[in-house]
């Protein structure tokens, strides 16, 4: 029975993952700063529903248009996760409107990493600032993406 639980969590990351896949190329991006890699993806919030670990931490039933934003975290020198920071994000829409949230520390198989769901109400582009603090009192760094949303 454990071992087929295990293979269900893998197979819902799988999921996430190729969800993650299928969107627009600018919607899966990557930065390092100051030796951590910061990785952003975009998915409909009920596509993370269906994922073990982000299925129990967010609330079952989301604002319509809303988009579960994902951030993993690696150390850039040994590709080591990071799953003790603290992060940020502010969604600015395509008319200026600004939404400011500390992401969830979530998990799939395993692995850490942080998210929220945020609302994409208007189609146009979207930036995504993202403010890391790597520990507790350490200086936060921060990394922008954007993200063309089609409605």
């Amino acid at each position: 029975m454990r071992n087929l639980a295990g293979r269900a969590g893998i197979l819902a990351v799988a999921a996430l993952w190729l969800a993650l896949a299928c969107v627009p190329a600018a919607a899966q991006q990557s930065r390092t700063v100051s030796g951590i890699v910061i990785s952003f993806g975009i998915v409909p919030a009920e596509v993370a529903l269906r994922a073990d670990g982000h299925r129990d931490s967010h609330p079952t039933n989301p604002p319509a248009g809303s988009q579960h934003l994902l951030i993993t975290l690696d150390e850039a020198k040994t590709g080591k996760r990071i799953g003790d920071a603290k992060v940020v994000i502010e969604v600015a829409d395509p008319h200026g409107r600004k939404e400011k949230k500390p992401l969830l520390h979530t998990q799939a198989a395993g692995l850490a990493d942080y998210s929220e769901f945020f609302r994409f109400g208007s189609q146009g582009a979207y930036s995504v600032r993202v403010i890391v603090t790597p520990k507790p009192g350490a200086k936060p760094v921060e990394a922008r993406f954007t993200v063309h949303h089609v409605i």
